[in-house]
This record gives structure tokens, sequence and C-alpha cells, in this order.
């Protein structure tokens, strides 16, 4: 079975990006999983609904790392856990495939930069969101 996951943190990304770059993959899908949340963790709704789903040779398919997970550790954990069950996993963006026992030094490094980008990025988002609310109440402005 192939499953796709797709994320979206807010009313302004659109998921029809992702199902076309999913659907230009030239990969057939038998299930997508939608996920409409920030990614602060794993513990996403849809995303563990796939996780109890997925079975030895089933791939899942995201399209980006960032997609799935923002934290080199639950990147880094997930995806040896999905690796010992003898679970793909692809990412179309970066065009990187891991599969048990076929990861190569090279793309064991790629994942884990893209991941600690993915990271600093997401802290830097949070920086601003803090920077900006705290100048809205030093002006007296409405936050929330």
């Amino acid at each position: 079975m192939h499953y796709a996951y797709i994320r979206v943190s807010s009313v302004d990304q659109h998921v029809e990006r992702q199902k076309e770059v999913l659907s230009a993959s030239g990969i057939e899908i038998d299930k997508i999983y939608l996920e409409q949340t920030s990614v602060k963790d794993i513990n996403r709704p849809q995303l563990q609904e796939m996780l109890k789903q997925v079975r030895t040779g089933d791939t899942i398919i995201a399209h980006s790392i960032d997609r799935l997970c923002r934290n080199m550790m639950d990147m880094s954990a997930l995806t040896l856990h999905l690796r010992q069950q003898g679970i793909t996993l692809i990412f179309l963006k970066e065009q990187l495939t891991f599969s048990a026992g076929e990861e190569t030094p090279m793309q064991e490094l790629q994942l884990h930069m893209m991941s600690a980008f993915s990271q600093f990025e997401r802290a830097l988002i949070r920086e601003r969101q803090a920077e900006g609310i705290s100048a809205k109440k030093q002006r007296g402005e409405r936050t929330g």
C-alpha cells in the first residue's frame, strides 16, 4: 500500500499544491492522510492513524521533510522506527527515499541537515511571532 501524508499549517497553505506534486510523481496512492495543523510534535491525529495502518512493505510518501516533522529528534526516531518495520519513506521535494537496509551515509546526512533547517525555521517563526505580539501589546493593540 502507498500512503500519502499531507499537512498544511494554515489556511494560506494549499492542499492542492501537495496533491499535484503527489500526482506528478506517478506513484499510485491508495490512501491520503490530511492534517490541517501546526507541527510541534508527532502527536497529530492523522499521522498517528497512518502509523497504525502501515505494515511491512508499505510506503509513506510526503511532499517534503518539513511536512512530516520539524524536529530533528522526532524525524530521526520516526525514520528509524519505519525502517525497522520495513516501511519505505519517500520525500518528493528532496528526492529522498529511505528503505530498510538501503540508506546511504549521504541520505542520512541530507535528512539530518534538512531536519535541522526545518527545526531552525520553526524556531525563527516562533521568535518573530513573540516579537510581533510583544510589539502589539506595547502599542496597546489587541492580540489573538
